[in-house]
């Protein structure tokens, strides 16, 4: 067996990953727009035309790096345990195992490159069936299991199951915007009105269990079914 080949797959590979890596840090220190090829190339170590002969253009990259972040989100989701002896600390579980993915700076870097290729009519196809993807094959392959772990046999009906990962994803996504608006300076734009801080966010949080689990126990009292 000739060894070097496998050896130049390993580096090649190695140098995506570094790119990759790269890319999603840049976007989350300078912006999007300011995360230039050349910038990209610079704080990599690399030349851009070895990025283009890994990725090809700059927008396919970028589309690349959403994939990357997804395929993140997929081994952290799909190793997750959901213990608790009750519903309420079962879905404080899955909220915390979703806010690994929902709640960083990733995500958002994720969710604004495909607002910028959805706008680009040579890659919107394409960032559109990651959308499509991202919300349907993602959920239905780990979210979905995840959050019927959490209620039990109630789970059969998929619009409750869907409806709970909606409302936690959406806390955290929320919860995540709010913290970067916090961070801007005055008068940058307007603050988001109510309570801040560590204690109201413990607080919103623990209403947002109690409403979701409210809603799955009442749901399942329909059926002739209890939750614990």
């Amino acid at each position: 067996m000739i060894k070097p080949p496998v050896r130049r797959r390993n580096s090649a590979e190695d140098t995506r990953r570094k790119v990759l890596d790269v890319v999603l840090q840049t976007v989350i220190e300078i912006g999007y727009y300011k995360a230039s090829s050349n910038e990209i190339a610079r704080r990599a170590g690399v030349t851009w035309g070895t990025i283009q002969h890994l990725f090809g253009s700059r927008d396919q990259l970028m589309l690349d790096v959403v994939n990357y972040v997804a395929g993140k989100m997929e081994a952290s989701v799909g190793a997750a345990r959901v213990d608790g002896g009750t519903l309420e600390e079962r879905l404080e579980n899955i909220l915390d195992v979703l806010a690994e993915t929902y709640e960083g700076d990733v995500y958002l870097v994720q969710m604004q490159i495909l607002l910028e290729l959805s706008a680009n009519p040579r890659m919107s196809a394409l960032a559109e069936r990651v959308i499509d993807r991202e919300n349907g094959g993602t959920f239905d392959r780990l979210a979905q299991p995840l959050v019927a772990k959490a209620i039990g046999d109630v789970a059969a009906d998929p619009d409750l199951v869907y409806y709970v990962f909606l409302a936690l994803r959406g806390f955290l996504i929320s919860s995540a915007f709010t913290r970067r608006i916090a961070k801007l300076p005055e008068g940058a734009l307007n603050k988001p009105m109510g309570r801040t801080g560590v204690h109201a966010a413990a607080v919103q949080r623990r209403l947002l269990i109690q409403g979701v689990a409210a809603t799955i126990r009442a749901e399942a009292q329909k059926r002739g079914m209890k939750v614990t």
